[in-house]
């Protein structure tokens, strides 16, 4: 009596397989349940065989398309690079053909000015050479003055040098009959004839401005 009072109508049994069933026999069945009453329905599976060409035939054509999609933007990736290889040749190519020459360097008037000065030295010691002379070096110069034919002998020791290219010059102190005295001497003057350096002194210092302080027996030297 429970049973009939919560189900109206009696269950109805749901078929099994057969142990021999085939493929060609597979059947789907499909069973809805309700209050009032039970329905089951099958389909066969011939109904069912177009359906499966059609998927297997749509995917089939969707992996072709994808194929042949991707040989084709490889393709045209190849030939996009063989005109870029070939572009970037044509323009080293190019760029070795439009190589300007060196520019000249731009001579300013500073370097004009020492090309000068050092063409001057060059011809002024081609007539008259001019030793390495350093403060402290005992020098005999000779010098032609004005007026007279016989030339001047000064001996003494320099206490400094400035260094102007052609307009060189060097300081000397000595004594002469008694009284010391400083002359400046310009190297490469034509009236200079001849400057010998007797000594050389190692001094630590480049101006010997010290030496107007001290006894004249530093720079009291014997001319010959």
């Amino acid at each position: 009596m429970a049973s009939s009072s919560l189900l109206p109508h009696s269950l109805l049994p749901l078929p099994t397989a057969s142990p021999l069933f085939t493929k060609s026999s597979l059947t789907i069945s499909s069973v809805s349940f309700s209050l009032n009453q039970i329905s089951i329905s099958r389909t066969g599976s011939v109904a069912l065989q177009p359906l499966v060409r059609r998927c297997r035939e749509s995917s089939f054509g969707i992996a072709r398309a994808g194929e042949t999609g991707e040989e084709g933007t490889t393709a045209e990736t190849g030939e996009d690079e063989s005109p870029s290889e070939t572009g970037g040749e044509e323009t080293s190519v190019a760029v070795a053909v439009e190589e300007k020459p060196p520019k000249k360097p731009i001579v300013k008037l500073g370097d004009i000015i020492g090309i000068l000065n050092k063409k001057a030295i060059e011809e002024a010691e081609t007539i008259k050479p001019v030793p390495d002379i350093r403060p402290g070096d005992i020098v005999e110069i000779k010098k032609q003055k004005a007026n007279r034919r016989r030339l001047a002998l000064y001996k003494g020791i320099v206490i400094s040098k400035h260094s102007a290219g052609i307009h060189t010059t060097i300081r000397i102190r000595f004594m002469t009959s008694g009284t010391p005295v400083e002359i400046v001497f310009p190297v490469y003057s034509p009236k200079i004839k001849e400057i010998k350096v007797v000594s050389h002194r190692d001094v630590r210092r480049a101006k010997l401005y010290y030496l107007r302080e001290k006894l004249p027996r530093f720079y009291t030297f014997k001319k010959k």
